[in-house]
């Protein structure tokens, strides 16, 4: 959505969702799926709030949905009443769990 190629690092990320929660002037969840190494880090901006960071194990290998099972589960979550922070946090475990329960992957160490 800014026009540039997904970040490749965490400090990329960071600056993605900083440019883009400043144009569209709302939260921004930059995911780091697509970024190298064992880590798997997320970025949540929201508009005159600190910033946060998730963390979590890179899954070996690419899976596909984990991205529309993410945003279902956050919505999910900020209907039952969960600030943003905490509707991230849940549905970035529940998409964990979920994968985990897969008898073909195991996460990088």
């Amino acid at each position: 959505m800014t026009g540039s190629a997904p970040a490749s690092d965490e400090k990329g990320a960071w600056r993605q969702a900083d440019e883009l929660s400043r144009t569209v002037r709302a939260a921004v969840l930059v995911k780091g799926g697509h970024a190298q190494g064992s880590r798997c880090i997320d970025v949540l901006l929201q508009p005159n709030l600190p910033s946060v960071r998730f963390d979590a194990p890179r899954w070996p290998r690419g899976m596909r949905g984990t991205g529309c099972m993410l945003s279902s589960a956050v919505a999910s979550s900020l209907a039952h009443g969960a600030s943003l922070e905490a509707s991230v946090s849940r549905a970035r475990q529940y998409v964990f769990d979920a994968l985990a329960r897969s008898k073909d992957i195991e996460p990088k160490s």
